[in-house]
């Protein structure tokens, strides 16, 4: 069984994270069948410019920042099989079905961004 890092936690644990994914996160990692690490919940606007700069985000309206949410909280992360090989999709692949049967479970409605038909976004989850 795996657990996660100090690093991952305090991502988790961050106050404006949507508790249902918190939830999700920490029932997954439970059973999972590779180990994983968060690798971002809460975004600012500020980093979300970078991103956007960089290419690593398509928009402005990211589910990471609270304040573009009615409900105020993020609600999004990205994660990814650790050790991390941005080269290896077929375990983002892998973790990604097993987060998505996990939230089944939990009844939490989520979509993930490497379903996505035109910007494929391996590490990206977030609520519907």
């Amino acid at each position: 069984m795996f657990k996660f890092s100090v690093k991952s936690l305090s991502k988790i644990n961050d106050k404006k994270f949507h508790p249902s994914l918190k939830k999700l996160l920490l029932e997954a990692i439970k059973t999972s069948p590779i180990d994983f690490t968060v690798l971002e919940t809460t975004r600012t606007l500020e980093q979300q410019k970078v991103n956007v700069l960089k290419g690593t985000s398509k928009t402005m309206k990211s589910r990471h920042i609270p304040s573009v949410n009615k409900s105020g909280l993020c609600e999004a992360f990205d994660i990814a099989p650790y050790p991390i090989d941005w080269k290896n999709i077929k375990r983002f692949i892998q973790l990604s079905e097993h987060i998505k049967k996990t939230a089944k479970e939990l009844n939490i409605n989520i979509q993930y961004g490497g379903d996505w038909k035109t910007f494929k976004d391996y590490p990206h989850y977030e609520l519907k």
